[in-house]
This record gives C-alpha cells, sequence and structure tokens, in this order.
C-alpha cells in the first residue's frame, strides 16, 4: 500500500495542474462557506421588506449546527471535485500512463487502487478543508463555547466524506468507462444536472428517492435554521443509517464495475 501511495504521490506532487486544480477547488469551498451567512442574510433583509412579519437575520456560524449547515452548503460544490477526478482519471488514459504502470509491473489490481487512493486522498482534502473553516467560523461566532459544543454534531463531516467519495467514485467510473475528459464532463453534467432531476420529477417519489445522486444528497438534509423555524418547517437533523447503507452500496457498484473494466479491457 504504502507503495502505491509513492506511486501516486509522485504522479502529482510535480504537477502544476494538478495542484492549481486543487487550490482552485479549496479556494471555491472556503468562499462559499465564508461568505454564506452574509449572502444568505442579505437575500432575508431584501425578502424582509416585503414581508407582513420581521425576518431575522440568521447565525449558521455557531457550534453545534454549523456542522450541519456548512457540510450542506459545501455539498453543492461536488460537481467541480468530480470535473477533477475526470480530468486527472482521462489524463492518465491520454498520455498512456496506465498503460505504461502495467508494463512496468503494477498488477491491474494495483492500477485500480491507486485510482482508488486518489479519489479518497482528493474526498479527504474536500472533507479537511470543510472541517477547518468549521472550526474557525464556530469558533469566532460561538459564544459561551464548550467543548462538548464543537463536537456535538462533527459526525456530519462524515457524511459529507461519504458523499464526496460517492460522487467521485461516479465520476472515476464514467472516465475509465469513456476515457475522454471533454466526453466525460459533459456525459457526467447531463446526468448530474438534467437526467436525474428530470427522472426524480417523472418517477414515483418512492421510486425516485432511491435514484444515485438523490440517495446521496439526502444524507445531509437542509439545515433547520431559525428562518425555517420562524415558517414551522422542520428538516431532518441526523443522519439516517439507511442512506448510509444505500450510498454504500453505490460506491461499492461503482468501485466493482471500475475494477472489472480495468482488469478486462486493453488500457
Amino acid at each position: 500500500m504504502k507503495y502505491l501511495l509513492r506511486i501516486e504521490w509522485r504522479k502529482h506532487a510535480k504537477n502544476p495542474i494538478f495542484w492549481a486544480v486543487i487550490i482552485l477547488y479549496i479556494i471555491s469551498v472556503v468562499t462559499e462557506l465564508f461568505g454564506a451567512e452574509a449572502f444568505i442574510n442579505r437575500i432575508t433583509s431584501n425578502a424582509s421588506k416585503n414581508s407582513p412579519i420581521p425576518i431575522p437575520n440568521l447565525s449558521i456560524y455557531t457550534f453545534p449546527d454549523i456542522w450541519h449547515s456548512l457540510t450542506y452548503l459545501a455539498g453543492f460544490l461536488k460537481p467541480l471535485l468530480a470535473f477533477a477526478v475526470i480530468l486527472f482519471v482521462t489524463n492518465e488514459f491520454s498520455y498512456k500512463t496506465i498503460r505504461q504502470h502495467i508494463i512496468n509491473g503494477l498488477s491491474r489490481e494495483e492500477v485500480f487502487t491507486t485510482k482508488l487512493i486518489f479519489i479518497v486522498m482528493l474526498s479527504f482534502v474536500s472533507a479537511v478543508a470543510v472541517s477547518l473553516s468549521v472550526l474557525i467560523l464556530g469558533l469566532f461566532h460561538t459564544t459561551g463555547l464548550q467543548f462538548g459544543m464543537i463536537t456535538q454534531k462533527s459526525f456530519f463531516i462524515g457524511a459529507y466524506f461519504l458523499e464526496i467519495l460517492c460522487v467521485a467514485g461516479f465520476a472515476m467510473l464514467l472516465s475509465i468507462i469513456l476515457k475522454r475528459s471533454g466526453l466525460t464532463i459533459v456525459v457526467f453534467s447531463v446526468y448530474f444536472f438534467i437526467a436525474e432531476p428530470v427522472l426524480g420529477f417523472e418517477l414515483n417519489e418512492d421510486v425516485a428517492r432511491y435514484l444515485p445522486l438523490k440517495t446521496f444528497g439526502r444524507m445531509i438534509d437542509v439545515p433547520n435554521t431559525a428562518l425555517m423555524k420562524l415558517f414551522g418547517v422542520n428538516f431532518r437533523e441526523y443522519i439516517d443509517l439507511m442512506d448510509v447503507f444505500l450510498s454504500l452500496l453505490y460506491l461499492s457498484i461503482f468501485l466493482v464495475i471500475t475494477y472489472l473494466i480495468i482488469k478486462k479491457r486493453d488500457t
């Protein structure tokens, strides 16, 4: 495993495009999270002018609810991470890196493992960026802070990591099947932004809720902010283990198909 980690690290460590994409993604996530409260309050302030009841400003940066709020918001940027996965996996076909690894002695199982390591690493980096944002913003905005408040809802970061990993696994599967970055990004985008939402609208809700992207996104429900409670709307404040199980099942299917393609197909 350490050998495969070194291979994957050497492959990307001196690649400026890799670092540019990763840094751009982290900046996008951090910018979204640090600017979210001001953006939301600007919208609610404008809406309050035409509302029969005053709409209070929201604070989404206080522990323990910040874990729920920021992991939910960060989930909107998961297509960017998927595009990064597509770009780097398909590049390995363009530059025949996978074929060279096999010629140099790596087994196809080890080639698959390097791809798995790659998406786990990217998902972990994303989870760390969100966690640091949560800690910085929460510590500065929470009054009467106690250690228990910091850790109380930290399980949401685990659900976020799994959500990102599942989407990355789906992007990797498409990349292995299609091999070309442009085509893969188009197919992923069409499915993510058009096909599955249309299917979800057309299908019965009892069926639509089990579509893959809907399943991943459902792990972290809409946060119960003060605004939601003001209008009597309540969303789930916990992680449903059935959603976790279904997400892991989908991820396993993606990985098994990816492994079988790498094992059987001429690279």
